[in-house]
């Protein structure tokens, strides 16, 4: 069962990083981080090249976070025995840093290794 204050990731599949990153934030809050691979179907306000650019979040609210805030999203909804990222969530949301850091993060996101697609056949390593 989905909590109310669930949200949902929309992220990249593809990405080996991702799959696991967003894998381990599932699994620490499976009731509050739903994902949505932004390789296929999308909602209509969800643009795809956006979404594989940076992660994208729904927030219960039907809000999207984009960027970092939406990394902030989802680490401030990690259960208490996940302590760090909640912690870090707190110390990165301050306008300062948060910018920097979205700015950091937009330039390196494009530098993401991704499986190899070709013909619309796309290939994961085992």
């Amino acid at each position: 069962m989905t909590h109310a204050n669930a949200i949902t990731a929309y992220y990249d599949d593809l990405c080996p990083i991702c799959r696991h990153e967003m894998g381990a934030y599932v699994n620490k809050a499976p009731d509050l981080i739903r994902l949505h691979d932004c390789n296929g179907e999308l909602p209509a306000d969800i643009d795809r090249d956006a979404a594989l650019a940076s992660l994208h979040v729904r927030m219960p609210d039907g809000r999207v976070e984009t960027g970092w805030s939406a990394f902030l999203a989802i680490w401030e909804r990690m259960p208490e025995e996940s302590r760090g990222l909640r912690w870090l969530a707190r110390l990165t949301r301050p306008a300062p840093i948060r910018i920097v850091l979205n700015q950091l993060y937009l330039w390196l996101a494009p530098l993401r290794p991704r499986d190899r697609c070709r013909d619309g056949v796309c290939e994961r390593p085992n």
